[in-house]
């Protein structure tokens, strides 16, 4: 697996010296103007479709008020979302994946992306090995994998913090998590990441300094098994 991280040119080279800019799982659900980074099911714990709900009960737990009860969905209910405090208490920094060889362009230009610019991890495990020392210097809670996809059509289960809707699929993320979260961004220092990082790279070139068609895995002997 392969890492890129999108952005501003001057965000990355923040990420270059070693500061991993993380938002709150929360801050994406609030966002409007940013279609490639929004997302209003970040947060959720559990999805239900209606065709997996045998019965519904709507319990206020209030003085004088009695349970609702439904045999089977409410009408018009499009799905049933449940959210806990505990699956977004935490700050997220967010990467793009390789994990197999593109046959077209890797960002192509129909698609909204975070930023204009790039920077490649050039040492993957390198990098996964210094987010676990600071993690652990700084008594942090960390963890570090690749989102999975769902389809939001039929999809009924757990969500939390490393599923997302097949929308997204396109961003290939992988995703770096952190506990105890705080409200506002947190600036996590993992020391400086130049000597496995490409230089701050234009997207618009991405195609032309990135090779990973399947000829040019078989050209460098490469696996994606």
């Amino acid at each position: 697996m392969l890492l890129l991280k999108l952005g501003q040119k001057e965000h990355l080279e923040k990420l270059r010296a070693g500061l991993l800019y993380m938002n709150s799982l929360a801050y994406f659900t609030a966002l409007e103007s940013d279609a490639a980074r929004s997302d209003p099911y970040e947060g959720t714990d559990t999805i239900m479709q209606p065709c997996d709900i045998g019965e519904f009960v709507f319990d206020p737990r209030m003085p004088g008020i009695q349970p609702l009860r439904f045999n089977g969905p409410p009408d018009g209910l499009l799905e049933l979302r449940i959210s806990l405090n505990r699956t977004s208490a935490c700050n997220i920094f967010c990467m793009f994946a390789v994990t197999q060889p593109f046959v077209a362009s890797i960002f192509p230009r129909t698609r909204e992306w975070p930023g204009d610019h790039f920077v490649l991890i050039t040492n993957t495990q390198e990098f996964v090995n210094r987010v676990a020392v600071a993690a652990r210097r700084q008594r942090l809670r960390v963890e570090g994998r690749a989102v999975e996809y769902y389809d939001e059509t039929k999809y009924s289960g757990q969500v939390g913090r490393f599923r997302k809707r097949s929308v997204y699929s396109y961003q290939c993320e992988y995703r770096i998590v952190v506990e105890p979260g705080v409200d506002g961004p947190f600036l996590f220092e993992i020391g400086d990441l130049r000597d496995i990082t490409s230089e701050v790279i234009s997207r618009d070139l991405a195609d032309d300094v990135l090779k990973f068609s399947p000829e040019d895995a078989v050209e460098a002997g490469l696996s994606w098994d």
